[in-house]
């Protein structure tokens, strides 16, 4: 989450999901309030642009994580009840770490925000470009995310964007699932 000052209207609140694997944004909520509903619309947002088939049918048995610091939003219970009827598991960043929104390693996660994610954000959008309402950013947003997704190349993802490395990531998998077993033959 991070505050964002609209100048005819003040300040608004921006929530962001992201596939940790693929640096991809997959969803986002902005608000004039940020509390657990807000973060909930930004949370199913990001679910239903990923999952459009559901979490269960897509992932088939893995386990899907949403990593997100100690906040009143994330730890609530109405956030905590959504994640579990949801199939997520909930991990919280250490309380006074200032890396705890750093990189950690699990099979498939999401995040409610990331400081770098949002950093960039601010630099490319909301620093040099002041939305004058609401739906301005909120198009102006939509633009920014769609070529982060598809433009922005990343030094951790091999110098390919976000959309790139989630097709090869689906491509191997679907590549894995179509090669028959091997057989070990002992000479």
């Amino acid at each position: 989450m991070t505050k964002i000052l609209i100048q005819d209207t003040g300040w608004v609140y921006l929530q962001v999901v992201l596939d940790w694997y693929t640096k991809k944004i997959t969803g986002y909520s902005l608000s004039f309030t940020s509390k657990t509903g807000d973060w909930l619309d930004a949370l199913n947002s990001g679910l239903n642009n990923q999952f459009p088939f559901g979490i269960r049918d897509t992932l088939k048995g893995e386990c899907l994580y949403l990593v997100s610091d100690n906040g009143s939003q994330p730890t609530s219970l109405k956030f905590m009840q959504a994640c579990k009827d949801s199939g997520i598991k909930q991990i919280f960043t250490s309380y006074n770490n200032p890396k705890g929104n750093a990189d950690t390693v699990c099979q498939r996660q999401i995040r409610l925000r990331r400081k770098r994610v949002i950093r960039t954000l601010k630099e490319d959008l909301i620093w040099i470009r002041e939305s004058h309402s609401v739906e301005e950013l909120r198009q102006n947003l939509k633009v920014w995310i769609g070529n982060y997704n598809a433009v922005y190349p990343h030094s951790s993802l091999n110098y390919k964007t976000p959309l790139q490395y989630e097709e090869d990531y689906y491509r191997y998998r679907l590549d894995a699932k179509q090669k028959p077993e091997t057989q070990q033959i002992f000479v």
